[in-house]
């Protein structure tokens, strides 16, 4: 099975693809450019996969850009839309998810959840949405969301929160919940991902140098579980940007401590350090790591100062290793200042039939 991995680069105003199926050796595949009109990728800050499209927020351009990836060596643009302020509050985008028919997008100078109907990817549609900074919504800066069923799950850099909405109803998302305050014991100072698996919702705080686990099993009340901090050696969290959970780990890209480091998060209520790996430059790759992505036996870092796509085998979490690396600012690898990564993957077949689809309109991959 061919994998591949999306990349969006920031300076480069791209989207690129890579063949990642043999993982020590990425190789490139397909990219589009482009700033403003038809593309708009001024300035991209995240990349999310759904089938045949990859949707990309761009904080330059204000917009929500879809692009058919069907042909992974030719990226073709599908449609677009555009608009700081009302209605589709899109002042400087920065993190997008897809689940089923519907993008969830957040906005950090919009202060603002919104969601389009993107059923019709040549047109996607604004549907509705929620906006403030502060109590109740807490949506100062938000830079974050993960839905999951019902409910959408946003981290706020300026507001120091996880908040909750209800998007039930896509026309009318509702605030649920909230918690908020940096230092001991929530450690969201600063919260920059949120990755939410089970009953539990786990955020990396790159002020707090912090992984923090919430139990959201109520939306109503989010309640603090535990949590572990720590510039430096073991934990490797100064500056921790992005928090992917798999089974019983979290994978936390930390992007002062040039570090990705994994925590055994099966007590929730005591997370451990396990393992980690370091180091800007050669051989590692890891300077200023921006976004992470496990998928398999593998786990892959954007590098932000590195114009890398680094790749490292965590199937020990004790002793993940460096497995291969593929860069470059410009033509053809399009890698400068990459900042988003995704590896779209099957998770598994029963009689003959992928249970992707399925996991995807949960919102669980």
């Amino acid at each position: 099975m061919t994998i591949y991995a999306y990349v969006a680069s920031y300076v480069d105003n791209a989207l690129t693809i890579f063949d990642v199926s043999d993982p020590a050796n990425p190789t490139h595949v397909g990219a589009i450019t482009g700033a403003g009109s038809p593309n708009y990728l001024d300035y991209p800050q995240d990349v999310y996969v759904a089938g045949d499209y990859a949707y990309v927020v761009a904080s330059g351009d204000n917009a929500l850009t879809i692009f058919d990836i069907s042909d992974p060596a030719n990226p073709t643009h599908v449609g677009a839309i555009t608009g700081a302020g009302s209605p589709n509050y899109l002042d400087y985008p920065f993190a997008v998810r897809v689940v089923g028919d519907y993008a969830y997008v957040v906005s950090y100078f919009d202060n603002a959840l919104t969601i389009f109907d993107v059923s019709d990817p040549a047109n996607p549609t604004h549907v509705g949405a929620i906006t403030g900074a502060g109590s109740p919504n807490y949506l100062d800066g938000p830079n974050a969301v993960h839905v999951v069923g019902d409910y959408a799950y946003v981290t706020t850099d300026c507001d120091n929160a996880l908040t909750i909405f209800d998007v039930s109803d896509p026309a009318n998302p509702t605030h649920v919940g909230a918690i908020t305050g940096a230092g001991s014991p929530n450690y969201l100072d600063g919260p920059n991902a949120v990755h939410v698996v089970g009953d539990y919702a786990y955020v990396a705080s790159y002020v707090g140098d912090a992984l923090t686990i919430f139990d959201v099993s109520d939306p109503a009340n989010p309640t603090h579980v535990g949590a572990i901090t720590g510039a430096g050696s073991p934990n490797y969290l100064d500056g921790a940007g992005d928090v992917h959970v798999v089974g019983d780990y979290a994978y936390v890209a930390s992007y002062v401590d040039d570090a990705l480091t994994i925590f055994d998060i099966s007590d929730p209520a005591n997370p451990t350090h396990v393992g980690a790996i370091t180091g800007a430059g050669s051989p590692n790759y890891l300077d200023t790591p921006r976004d992470v992505h496990v998928a398999g036996d593998y786990a892959y870092v954007a590098a932000y100062d590195d114009d890398a796509l680094t790749i490292f085998d965590v199937s020990d979490p004790a002793n993940p290793t460096h497995v291969g690396v593929i860069r470059g600012a410009g033509s053809p690898n399009y890698l400068d200042d990459p900042v988003g990564v995704f590896i779209p993957e099957i998770i598994a077949k029963i009689g003959g039939v992928s249970l992707e689809p399925a996991l995807g309109s949960m919102g669980i991959i």
